[in-house]
């Protein structure tokens, strides 16, 4: 398994409240069901761990401590309880994030050239904030990156699709 050796899932912000039926903003995310959204999450995170590549896990940091006030899920795991981070997969948690960008101020960088990763596969939430910020950082610190298409959203199937048509963004079908 050479070529995923140096490969590494971004999983960032798989929070209930964007992916549970309940969830404050779930309803908001315009194109989660129809592009099936949350089966293709959970099937990078079984895939990663058929072949032992580890995810990072990628989360917002609250802003204040009544942040997500009126949020009922706003930790993770309730949707993933099967995916969550597992420590024998080398998955790491990485230090909160305060904007948009999980490289900005956190040790995603570190991390990930601990392991030498050099390719890194982007999913999560949302695609024309947090992930396209994320995958520019990622492209400027040199990181191979792929953004699959079908494992994220937004608030707008023309806002998904324009963050992951700039040129480094692939399609998993």
């Amino acid at each position: 398994m050479p070529a995923l050796s140096r490969t590494g899932i971004v999983l960032i912000d798989p929070y209930n409240d964007f992916l549970h039926s309940d969830g404050k903003l779930t309803s908001a995310l315009k194109d989660l069901d129809e592009k099936n959204t949350i089966s293709h999450l959970k099937e990078v995170v079984e895939n990663a761990r058929l072949h032992s590549v580890p995810i990072y896990y990628g989360f917002h940091q609250q802003w204040t401590p009544d942040h997500y006030n009126g949020w009922k899920y706003m930790t993770p795991n309730h949707v993933f309880q099967q995916e969550s981070p597992d420590p024998k997969n080398g998955d790491v948690v990485v230090s909160r994030h305060w904007c948009s960008d999980s490289f900005s101020n956190t040790n995603l960088d570190f991390q990930s050239r601990q392991r030498e990763i050099k390719r890194l596969v982007f999913v999560g939430l949302t695609a024309n904030t947090c992930l396209k910020s994320t995958t520019r950082h990622a492209y400027d610190l040199g990181y191979q990156m792929t953004m699959l298409k079908d494992a994220t959203a937004w608030w707008s199937k023309e806002l998904t699709d324009v963050a992951t048509e700039f040129g480094h963004c692939l399609p998993r079908s």
